[in-house]
């Protein structure tokens, strides 16, 4: 942390300098104030937007959050960083094993599996969950999820979030971890396999709606799919979302050549060909909730299709505005549903034509 505070402080010293010379040199040419503002302003502008192609995986992924004790030096990275209650699940009186998971390139990733009273025969959630911090933030929603829907739980944290390995954060990394927890599922957990939700949060909701168009398209015939796919407040895309928080850079020449980062949900999802809830808070001031409108609009493979709304939820409280008995009676009443639809059809998984 140190080291990178450090780094940026002397990128700024640098431009600062830079920026210092360059009104010298205007004045020394005897530019009118004028024309001076309007190369203060370009060049203002032009240091933006490189900042924002240097650092623009650092603006989406942020793997550790500011400490509500010391917000100025303090940051909340790991668990073990969380206030009391956010550390562990044994703090909040929950059962759960310790998960160490390696995705296809060798990186290790942390996760916490809670297992349900009838571990063999209960549904089983996998939870991607949404950006900054680790998964201990989301202790209360996995407590809700695991002791209310009785079922299996495995969440995890990406490579550098949490602790799980410091790995290079990006879109191709987060894939290979999610694929890591399916497979996990599938091969150790000794559920069953027949009966796994994936349920996304945001930036987890793209990575869970990939995940599922890969499991989709897979060529693995023998494979059962996911019992169907829950997400929370998540995006069309990264290029939707550059248009959403940033409107004075949505330009195609922008989007084309200076956006590394795509996450396009909004193609993939077009090749889910499972039963989809999509849960939306009506005043998520991070996400714009029509982004939930598109994505079900361009879901035309998933047999079924539900959306459910909570007037007053924002992008981080939205299943707590909710309320739990809706909340969890939507997830019951989806996974009871796609669980009976499962049973009247085939189990094995099917590719999309």
């Amino acid at each position: 942390m140190l080291a990178s505070l450090l780094k940026r402080l002397a990128i700024l010293l640098v431009a600062n300098a830079s920026i210092s010379r360059f009104a010298s040199l205007l004045l020394a040419f005897g530019l009118p104030l004028p024309v001076r503002v309007v190369a203060y302003t370009l060049v203002a502008a032009i240091g933006l937007v490189g900042a924002i192609w240097v650092w623009q995986e650092s603006i989406l992924y942020v793997p550790a959050i500011p400490s509500p004790s010391n917000p100025a030096l303090g940051r909340i990275h790991r668990p073990s960083d969380c206030p009391a209650g956010f550390r562990s699940p044994s703090e909040r009186g929950l059962p759960f094993e310790d998960v160490h998971l390696i995705s296809s390139d060798g990186v290790k990733c942390h996760a916490w599996f809670f297992p349900a009273p009838k571990r063999e025969s209960a549904s089983t959630i996998l939870f991607s969950h949404e950006n900054a911090g680790p998964m201990s933030l989301r202790l209360p929603l996995c407590e809700v999820l695991h002791r209310s829907l009785r079922c299996n739980l495995l969440c995890y944290d990406y490579r550098g979030y949490g602790d799980s390995e410091q790995a290079k954060i990006d879109e191709a990394g987060l894939m290979q971890d999610a694929h890591a927890a399916w497979r996990w599922l599938l091969d150790q957990s000794g559920v069953d396999p027949t009966r796994i939700v994936l349920f996304g949060s945001s930036l987890g909701g793209a990575v869970t709606i990939q995940l599922a168009r890969d499991l989709c398209i897979s060529q693995e015939p023998r494979t059962p799919l996911p019992l169907g796919v829950v997400l929370q407040n998540t995006f069309t895309s990264i290029e939707a979302m550059l248009g959403a928080k940033f409107p004075w850079l949505d330009w195609g020449f922008v989007r084309r050549n200076m956006l590394r980062l795509r996450w396009r949900s909004i193609e993939h999802i077009t090749q889910v060909s499972l039963p989809l809830l999509f849960i939306v808070g009506q005043r998520d001031e991070i996400v714009p909730p029509v982004h939930t409108h598109l994505l079900q609009q361009a879901a035309i493979a998933s047999p079924a299709v539900h959306v459910r709304r909570v007037p007053d939820g924002t992008h981080n409280d939205t299943w707590m505005k909710a309320g739990n008995d809706s909340f969890v009676g939507w997830l019951d009443d989806f996974i009871n549903e796609a669980d009976a639809k499962r049973m009247a059809g085939p189990s094995v998984r099917r590719k999309l034509e």
